[in-house]
């Protein structure tokens, strides 16, 4: 249930941020060029990228396809660490392939799986 806080970045969402912004200035483009091209304010872009506000995945992949780098390369914890539950069980990974329908990567129910509890799909 939503408790009307803003989430606060992470470890990951910072990490993500800083891969993000310097690669942003090693290819020597502007976040203005980059926002826009992303379908974001600049302010949206130059707030997730200092770490003050966490990307939603459709920003990342938006952003990541702007700067012409996989989401896949940013999406990674520093340091190799892996990450576990609050019961300290490993969390399983979930790879993450083109659908059926597009080219856009995504994680989500089968193709025939209506999303309902009817039980046929």
């Amino acid at each position: 249930m939503p408790s009307g806080k803003t989430p606060e970045p992470g470890p990951l969402s910072r990490h993500v941020a800083s891969l993000l912004a310097t690669e942003i200035a090693r290819r020597g483009l502007r976040q203005t060029d980059v926002a826009a091209q992303a379908g974001m304010s600049a302010s949206q872009l130059s707030r997730v990228l200092a770490a003050k506000k966490v990307f939603t995945i459709d920003q990342l992949d938006a952003v990541c396809r702007a700067v012409g780098i996989p989401i896949a390369q940013v999406v990674v914890m520093p340091g190799g660490r892996s990450r576990r539950t609050r019961d300290g069980s490993p969390i399983p990974r979930i790879d993450v392939g083109p659908s059926r329908d597009t080219e856009r990567a995504v994680a989500k129910a089968p193709h025939d799986d209506r999303g309902g509890d009817d039980g046929d799909g």
